[in-house]
């Protein structure tokens, strides 16, 4: 579960924020007696120890509110690639909804409050849609409504390098709001087992994904390490799902016998992987979506007992 580390907030522009015992969020508007309170997109702006631990990396020394962010979130949260849109809820009561992913520093006024802040790469913004106090230790999770949070990961070289856009991860965030599914996360990696296994843990850690679709590196290229990266950070493998994608997508084309897909869960989190090209990608995700909600609800702890007397709400198979 993610908490906020810590607090802040300071009475001028451009300057680096001061660590509060407890902020107050006021409804569109921000945060009461902060500088960049008022109506607009960037009313809080919140960022992740994990960023500010790239700038330490560096050699940069960094505190609290140093980015001039109002909210630092502990632990090893990815906040930078959730996506707008994305509902978060802090403490008892107070909650957000993301606005922007990072800001335009050519004015370099970012850098003026902290040497290479990370923030406009990395921070985030959002806007207050219930107010409420919030202190560091507050639990931060991500409002579901309705249904499931998805993640996306396309693997691929080329994407990554910024040689080829990304076809096929857009599509997928299409298909999944269209299937009443709220995608919450997106990033592009490199064919490297590393920076998978790295991206798929930190997604799977903090809660906040019901399940992560990845998309390419499933083949027999040299460079196709998606499966095998997949299976590193799995706690269980659920070999049901690829094996059905496979049978079905054989009845399009007979080359889907050669997809080496794997599919498993870590913490509350199922992990499923899906073709590289856009078409394949689509058609397997919409099989696999039409058999994972039940498995969903019991991972995120909604249904406890399912048998011959279910009713538990989802399309699980299982009816009085």
């Amino acid at each position: 579960m993610a908490r906020v580390a810590a607090v802040c907030l300071s009475e001028k522009r451009q300057v680096r924020k001061t660590e509060q015992k407890m902020i107050n969020l006021i409804e569109n508007f921000g945060i009461k007696g902060d500088a960049h309170g008022g109506t607009g997109p960037r009313q809080v702006s919140i960022l992740s120890e994990l960023s500010l631990s790239k700038m330490e990396a560096e050699g940069i020394s960094t505190c609290a509110g140093c980015c001039g962010e109002n909210i630092d979130v502990g632990g090893e949260v990815e906040l930078h690639t959730l996506l707008p849109g994305v509902k978060l809820k802090l403490g008892d009561s107070a909650v957000v909804r993301i606005t922007e992913i990072g800001k335009d520093n050519s004015d370099g006024h970012a850098d003026n409050v902290i040497q290479k802040n990370i923030f406009p790469v990395e921070g985030i913004f959002a806007e207050v849609l219930t107010g409420g106090a919030v202190k560091p230790g507050d639990t931060i999770e991500v409002l579901r409504s309705p249904g499931f949070t998805a993640g996306i990961l396309t693997v691929s070289d080329s994407t990554s390098r910024g040689e080829r856009d990304d076809l096929s991860g857009p599509a997928l965030i299409e298909l999944l709001h269209s299937n009443d599914f709220l995608p919450a996360r997106y990033a592009v990696v490199p064919d490297e087992v590393t920076e998978i296994t790295a991206k798929l843990t930190k997604w799977c850690e903090d809660g906040f994904l019901d399940v992560l679709f990845t998309t390419g590196g499933t083949g027999f290229s040299v460079r196709d390490v998606t499966p095998e990266a997949t299976m590193l950070i799995c706690d269980r493998e659920v070999p049901g799902i690829p094996e059905m994608i496979r049978q079905k997508s054989a009845e399009i084309v007979n080359s889907a016998w050669l997809s080496r897909a794997r599919a498993g869960i870590r913490k509350q989190t199922l992990v499923i992987n899906l073709p590289g090209s856009r078409k394949a990608a689509i058609e397997c995700a919409e099989f696999a979506l039409t058999v994972i909600d039940h498995g969903l609800a019991i991972l995120r702890g909604d249904v406890t007992n399912c048998g011959v007397n279910c009713n538990c709400g989802v399309n699980c198979g299982v009816r009085p």
